[in-house]
Order: C-alpha cells, then sequence, then structure tokens
C-alpha cells in the first residue's frame, strides 16, 4: 500500500518515465502497470545481483518493505552510488544503518531510514517547532491513523503492518525525563484528548515513534514522549491479548507460533475496507522572547476517495517521496546516514505537504510562567 502510494506521488510530481517498480509478486506489478502506466518488473530482492543491476542506472531507491530487508537493500545502495530511503521503524536496525555513515559518505550518497509518518514526518515538524524556542521544557508526539467508523471490540483498523502494530505495543519505549533518556512501559500513561469532528479519544505510550529525537536532543528538552491515538478503551482491550502471551515468539504447539498466530487472527479480524483518518499533534512549552508560550502543529488528513489513496497511505508515503526528491534535488546536502529529524528542512517539507493538501495547522498560546 506504501509503495503504491509513493510510486502515485513521484508520478504525479515528476512524470511516469523517472521510476521503475520491482515487486516479488508480479500481480502487484500488473496492477500498478495498469494504475499509473510506469515501469514495472517482478524481481526477487534475495537475488543480490539483479537488484544491483537497477541501482547501478538509478539516482535513488525508496524501500516499502519488511524492515528486516532494509540493511541488505541499503549496502547494495551506498556500493552503487544510489541514494536511499526507507519506512524505518525499528530502533536496532537503524542504528545498524546509522553505523554505516562513513561509507556512505565515501560513496557521496545520502542514506535516510525511518521516513514516513511516524517515525518521519512527525519528528520533522518536531525539530521545526522547536527552533522557535529559546528554551524548550516539554515536547510531546500524539499520531493515531483511525477508521472513521470504529467498530467493536478494539475499534481500529489495520492501515499498515500488522507485524509493525505488535511492536509498538510490545517494545520499550524511549523518552526524556529531566532532559535524560529513559525507557518507559508500552501502553502506559493513557490521557484523554479530542479532536474536532471526533471527539473524545486516548493516547498511550508505544514504542518507535520518538526514533533519534531522545539522542538529538538530550539535555536540550526536559520532557518528550510519543504516544499512539486511538478511540476509547482499545488500549486496555489490546493489553489484555498481549498480556495473556499471544506476542510472544516460539512454539506453544506443534508447528504453531504465538506471534505468528496472533499476527493472522488480528490480520483477518481488524482488516476492512472502512475510510480512515490521520491525526498528528506535535507540541512544544517553552520560552520564547522571555515569555511562557505553547506551539501546536497539528494535522488532520482523510482518506482520498477519488484516488483511492487512504490517509495513512498519504502520511506516510507523500513525506517518503518528499524527502527522497530533496535528497535528489541537493535540498538536502548532507551525505551519509541521517533520519529524517537529522536533515530534512522543515518548512520546506511542509511547504511540500501542503502542495498535496497535507495541511499543518499552527495554535500558539502564551502561557502563565510558573511562580
Amino acid at each position: 500500500m506504501m509503495g503504491r502510494a509513493i510510486a502515485y506521488d513521484l508520478v504525479r510530481t515528476r512524470g511516469k518515465d523517472c521510476i521503475s517498480v520491482l515487486d516479488n509478486d508480479d500481480t502487484a506489478v500488473k496492477a500498478i502497470e495498469d494504475w499509473l502506466d510506469v515501469d514495472a518488473q517482478v524481481l526477487n530482492i534475495r537475488t543480490g545481483e539483479a537488484l544491483r543491476n537497477h541501482l547501478e542506472r538509478s539516482n535513488a531507491v525508496i524501500v516499502a518493505l519488511p524492515y528486516d530487508l532494509n540493511v541488505p537493500v541499503m549496502v547494495q545502495a551506498i556500493e552503487s552510488g544510489c541514494h536511499f530511503c526507507d519506512l524505518g521503524g525499528n530502533d536496532p536496525i537503524v542504528r545498524t544503518q546509522l553505523a554505516m555513515d562513513d561509507k556512505a559518505r565515501e560513496m557521496d550518497v545520502l542514506c535516510i531510514p525511518d521516513c514516513g509518518l511516524a517515525p518521519g514526518m512527525a519528528n520533522v515538524l518536531a525539530v521545526h517547532l522547536i527552533t522557535e524556542f529559546e528554551m524548550v521544557d516539554s515536547l510531546t508526539i500524539r499520531v493515531g491513523g483511525l477508521p472513521q467508523n470504529p467498530k467493536p471490540p478494539l475499534n481500529y483498523q489495520l492501515f499498515f503492518s500488522v507485524g509493525g502494530l505488535i511492536n509498538e505495543y510490545v517494545e520499550e519505549c524511549k523518552t526524556l525525563r529531566g532532559g535524560r533518556i529513559s525507557l518507559v512501559r508500552p501502553m502506559t500513561d493513557i490521557e484523554s484528548l479530542t479532536f474536532e469532528g471526533l471527539g473524545e479519544l486516548e493516547a498511550f505510550n508505544t514504542s518507535g515513534g520518538t526514533a533519534w529525537l531522545p539522542e538529538i536532543l538530550e539535555d536540550k528538552v526536559q520532557t518528550l514522549d510519543y504516544k499512539t491515538i486511538r478511540y476509547p478503551g482499545h488500549c486496555k482491550a489490546m493489553r489484555e491479548i498481549l498480556e495473556n502471551g499471544f506476542s510472544y515468539e516460539g512454539e506453544f504447539a506443534s508447528g504453531i507460533d504465538q506471534r505468528e498466530l496472533l499476527e493472522s487472527l488480528l490480520a483477518r479480524s481488524l482488516s476492512g475496507d472502512d475510510p480512515d483518518v490521520v491525526l498528528v499533534r506535535v507540541s512544544a512549552e517553552g520560552e520564547v522572547d522571555g515569555e511562557a508560550r505553547g506551539t501546536t502543529l497539528e494535522i488532520v488528513d482523510r482518506y482520498d476517495a477519488e484516488n483511492d489513496i487512504t490517509a495513512m497511505m498519504r502520511t506516510t508515503s507523500f513525506p517518503t517521496s518528499i524527502i527522497i526528491q530533496m535528497a535528489v534535488d541537493n535540498k538536502i546536502r548532507d551525505r551519509g546516514v541521517r533520519t529524517p529529524e537529522m536533515c530534512v528542512p522543515g518548512k520546506d517539507f511542509m511547504d511540500e505537504l501542503a502542495k498535496r493538501d497535507i495541511m499543518v495547522k499552527r495554535v500558539v498560546e502564551k502561557r502563565t510562567a510558573p511562580v
């Protein structure tokens, strides 16, 4: 789904001759040929030489695959002198990629893992927002993709990888507390919040969303956290499922892996075609010109019925397309391995989002400084 929308945006902004689409599923290849009239080929990327031939003829490669494939493709991209980006979302893998910084610089390429929605777009907005402050007390990021018409009991619908969803719910979450990196448990610290037209919602700790902001902002921001937005009651229901052991990897009966079983059950029960909405709220509190201030950047994006592109596809894939085009056009001059929060220029990025009707609403409030 994300790869299709990345291709759509590239064709819309640069023309159909700018890309080749590779997939090991011939049905998917035929579908995107029919939809976008682009060059599309069947290719299993695990056969390295065939992929390398494509990379050596390309300026950039965008990976919309399970994240265990990000590192091997990036290695080949660097060796081929090809810019690279992926949808990321797994800290240990991104850490491995960041360790290849010297090699990427040597080959004069820019590799950007962790593109997409969160990590990705939300993190770029966060870094851009805090540049306005002389001192930042708190930085909070709230993101969620939701069905517009939720159905019980979980009031949720899958809009991206089920494996990625479970990881967010079970892995520890990086935060800043007192300016220092701290790990907190997922699916905790539930808070209530509202968005116009959607009523009361809940948000709770999940992993991956802060990406490398804690490392970048340590000792610069006192409090930083990331929470996922859902309809009320979702966190409690999912936590009960996960705490009963279904998220553990390993067999509980011959040939049956608990984690695989859970993924299969969730994929079946949470599939659907309800129109979705993506919510993003990035808020900072601190000091500007000697005054206490709070500023919020907010996005509410909905399913594009005309082009049959979900809001999750729009807000994950379009930012990725924007970022790789910035790299190819040298609007990001860095080389090496950088995550979006490290290198993407915030204002230019928001200008490009607006061209795609992803509008960032800005709210500024003066705050009363504590006595």
